[in-house]
């Protein structure tokens, strides 16, 4: 897997260092070459999106609607991002099951989806990056461009 510096920028950009910062999210989108997966877009925060400092809830509505419109433009739904207030990110019980439930409730041909939690460090070390699936989950370290 390969993220691309469009979006490592993107995660940079959102990444909680202040202590006002509120957590920030979206969904992450790749383009497929063979086995190749290069994750070139990850959208949000919305202005529409519940968000605190612990706290980010994206709206589904919006949601599916962005899945629909980036499908037009040839880019699949790979998973989930969202920031955490800690220099090295992990995932909270929340996080993870969250995940396999939109997994086992979501129509789709994928193994996993993935899951980045941006810390307040540069990637790498500040960027968790998994995959889960209907019943486990694997941690990744993923390329850049």
């Amino acid at each position: 897997m390969i993220l691309a510096t469009a979006v490592l920028d993107h995660f940079a950009a959102h990444r909680q260092v202040g202590w006002r910062d509120r957590e920030a999210g979206g969904q992450l989108f790749a383009r497929f070459e063979g086995r190749r997966i290069i994750v070139e877009a990850a959208t949000g925060p919305r202005a529409i999106d519940r968000r605190s400092r612990f706290l980010f809830i994206p709206n589904k509505w919006a949601d599916r609607a962005e899945i629909r419109r980036l499908h037009k433009q040839g880019l699949h739904y790979l998973g989930d991002w969202h920031t955490h207030p800690e220099p090295v990110p992990t995932p909270s019980p929340v996080d993870r099951a969250s995940m396999h439930d939109m997994f086992a409730k979501s129509r789709h041909d994928l193994a996993g989806f993935l899951m980045i939690i941006v810390g307040t460090e540069p990637p790498p070390d500040g960027l968790f990056v998994a995959i889960f699936g209907a019943e486990s989950w694997g941690q990744l370290r993923p390329l850049t461009e």
